[in-house]
């Protein structure tokens, strides 16, 4: 199965490595009997300094992949959020990995001072189709990756039509002028 594994790509994160792309797969080869080709963002361009040869190089290596897996470690990067936007662009199926307790899906959190049980962060939930919590979840959903019905980019509008008919038709929606 060919995979990207979006996440950090800095040594300095959680991962303390930049090999952990491999150690990850690794465990995920041996829980699942599943062997993956890796299409790792550390191995893409070379030339960091031309930033959209580096976009490109996620791009295309996305555009190649079965699957993308998104490890969603609480100092994840911007990039990320993005190559599951990419993924959904060329309809590729994308799962979530998101350690319980991680600030994805937490018991309450409060927001604009309310508390919101069983908290799910929107924009993972809504666009990625499966988040799993730890490796055996995420080893045997592999096992059936082709029974997932997979999002597409209609996600988005999709829940500007619901917003729309929720929230604008109830007039619940507020703008403020700012001089």
């Amino acid at each position: 199965m060919k995979v990207y594994v979006a996440g950090k790509m800095s040594a300095h994160s959680e991962f303390s490595s930049h090999e952990w792309r491999d150690e990850f797969l690794s465990e995920l080869s041996e829980l699942s009997g599943i062997s993956f080709v890796s299409y790792d963002p550390t191995l893409g361009t070379k030339d960091y300094q031309d930033s959209e040869l580096v976009f490109g190089s996620d791009v295309h290596m996305i555009s190649q992949v079965d699957l993308v897996i998104v490890y969603l470690s609480d100092d994840i990067s911007v990039g990320a959020s993005q190559e599951i936007l990419i993924a959904k662009y060329y309809s590729k199926p994308v799962i979530a990995f998101a350690k319980p307790g991680s600030k994805f899906k937490v018991p309450s959190k409060e927001i604009a001072g309310t508390i919101i049980k069983d908290y799910r962060h929107p924009f993972v939930y809504s666009t990625c189709d499966l988040v799993c919590e730890d490796m055996e979840e995420l080893a045997e959903a592999l096992k059936h990756i082709d029974e997932m019905e997979v999002k597409t980019l209609d996600i988005i509008k999709n829940a500007n039509a619901r917003f729309e008919k929720l929230h604008l038709e109830n007039k619940l929606y507020q703008t403020k002028t700012i001089k």
